[in-house]
C-alpha cells in the first residue's frame, strides 16, 4: 500500500525521477535475502539443486514484490495524471531491475550461506549491517545511482558467485 500506491501518489510524475526508478528496482534484495534466511533455517538442503531452489524462491518472491511496487506505482501515477499510460525512462528501470535482480541472487545466497555456517540470526544481522550500509550510500550519493547500475550488477554477479561456492561447501562438505 505505501510503496505500490501512497508513495507514487504523493511524489506525482516525479516517481519517475531516475533515483526512485532505481531505488524502486533494487528493492527485491530488502525482501530476498530474510526470505532465503528462513527458508535455509527451516530446512537444510541437501543438495545443492535443493540450495539453489530455495534460494531462488526467496529471490522470485523479492523480485515479485519489487515488481508489484513499481506495476502499482506506475498505475497509480497513471491514473491520478487523467489515466493515460506515464512510464520511467524504460533503459534505466531495465539497467536497474538487472541489478536489483543481481543483487536479490547475491543477498539470497550470502543468507543462505551464513544462516547454514552461523544462524539465522546471524544471517538477519549481517543482512541489517548490509542493508543499513547501502541505505547510508544511498542516502549520500542517490544520483549516481543509476549511472553505476552497471558496475554494481558486476560486482552483486561476483558477490553471488562467492555466495554459490561458500553455499557449496556448506551443502556438499568434502
Amino acid at each position: 500500500m505505501v510503496f505500490g500506491i501512497l508513495i507514487p501518489w504523493w511524489k506525482g510524475v516525479d516517481f519517475f525521477d531516475p533515483v526512485i526508478t532505481a531505488a524502486y528496482a533494487c528493492m527485491g534484495m530488502i525482501f530476498a535475502a530474510p526470505a532465503a534466511a528462513h527458508a535455509f533455517s527451516v530446512h537444510r538442503p541437501q543438495s545443492m539443486r535443493e540450495a539453489f531452489l530455495m534460494a531462488g524462491r526467496a529471490v522470485l518472491y523479492g523480485e515479485g514484490l519489487a515488481a508489484i511496487f513499481i506495476i502499482a506505482g506506475i498505475a497509480t501515477v497513471s491514473l491520478r495524471h487523467g489515466g493515460r499510460l506515464m512510464l520511467p525512462e524504460l533503459d534505466v528501470l531495465a539497467e536497474t531491475a538487472l541489478l536489483g535482480l543481481a543483487g536479490s541472487v547475491a543477498v539470497a545466497g550470502l543468507a543462505g550461506w551464513v544462516t547454514l555456517r552461523f544462524s539465522a540470526a546471524a544471517a538477519r544481522m549481517m543482512m541489517r549491517i548490509i542493508f543499513l550500509t547501502l541505505l547510508a550510500t544511498f542516502f549520500f550519493s542517490a544520483r549516481r545511482l543509476p549511472d553505476v547500475a552497471f558496475a554494481a550488477t558486476a560486482y552483486c554477479v561476483a558477490i553471488a558467485a562467492v555466495a554459490v561456492l561458500l553455499l557449496r561447501r556448506e551443502v556438499v562438505p568434502r
